[in-house]
This record gives structure tokens, C-alpha cells and sequence, in this order.
């Protein structure tokens, strides 16, 4: 079933599928810990790549980059569609994310992950920069990750 799926790089210009992508983002990330994306927090985006599988032009699955330095990326925002997680589709994204990555010159990648989604970035290689800590602004458990690419 995973090969069914398109994938595609965007900018928060393309309002086609930024707009899904926020609208993932929420249900997926932030309405299950009592939050929302507010529109104000979204300017420190503006120059974000964004990556994502589609199915007939409906995105399924989102993740979005942006530069530390020029050597290093970091991930953040990875969503994929409740009813399509633990079929592939995270790992597929993600494995075209970090090709992309180091085709454009990046050596490293980092990222913060959600304690629910800590084995899954081990099983994609990442590694703990740190230990397990609390997020008090999101209410969460989080890891410092970073993976070498």
C-alpha cells in the first residue's frame, strides 16, 4: 500500500498543501494534548521546506525542515493521518526527507521527538543527544535526537 503514495517538497506559499499541512499538524500533534496551531506562531516558517505523501492530492503525511547551519537540519511538525499511521507511510517520508537532505549538503540532522514517538526515530537510526525531558509549553515528555547522515 505504501507505494501508492506521491511525494512532494512545498513552501508555506503553496497554499494547497500547507493548508493540509496545518490542518494534519492539528488533529495529529495538537488536538490530542488540548492545543491549537495559532496562525501567530506560524511566521518562523515562512522559509521552512516542507515534505509530504499524497494520495490523490489529499496529504496524508507531513514533516518540515529548516536550517541550524548550513551542515545541519532540523525536523519538526511530523504528522501522518491517524488512520494511515503503522502502515509505512512515517518511515517512507522520512527516508525521502533525509535522501533530500543530503543531496542539498546536509551532514547532520536534529530533532526533538515526542516520548510517543521515541522508537521511532530509534528504528530510523537517530540517537538520544539527552536525556528524556519535560516540554512545560506543550505538557509533554520529550528526547533531543540527532542522526548523521
Amino acid at each position: 500500500m505504501v507505494d501508492n503514495f506521491k511525494q512532494i517538497k512545498f513552501r508555506s506559499s503553496d497554499k494547497q498543501y500547507y493548508e493540509q499541512n496545518l490542518v494534519l499538524r492539528n488533529d495529529v500533534l495538537r488536538k490530542p494534548i488540548g492545543k491549537t496551531l495559532k496562525r501567530a506562531e506560524l511566521a518562523i516558517e515562512k522559509d521552512n521546506q516542507f515534505y509530504g505523501l499524497l494520495l490523490e492530492d489529499e496529504l496524508l503525511a507531513t514533516l518540515s525542515v529548516y536550517a541550524l547551519s548550513p551542515t545541519t537540519a532540523c525536523l519538526v511538525a511530523f504528522a501522518v493521518r491517524t488512520d494511515f499511521q503503522r502502515q509505512g507511510l512515517g518511515s517512507k517520508l522520512l527516508k525521502f526527507v533525509l535522501a533530500d537532505l543530503k543531496t542539498t549538503g546536509y551532514t547532520n540532522v536534529t530533532l526533538t521527538a515526542r516520548a510517543s514517538a521515541h522508537g521511532f526515530y530509534l528504528k530510523n537510526a537517530f540517537k538520544d543527544i539527552g536525556p528524556r525531558y519535560h516540554d512545560s509549553r506543550l505538557g509533554i515528555d520529550d528526547y533531543k535526537m540527532a542522526l548523521t547522515l
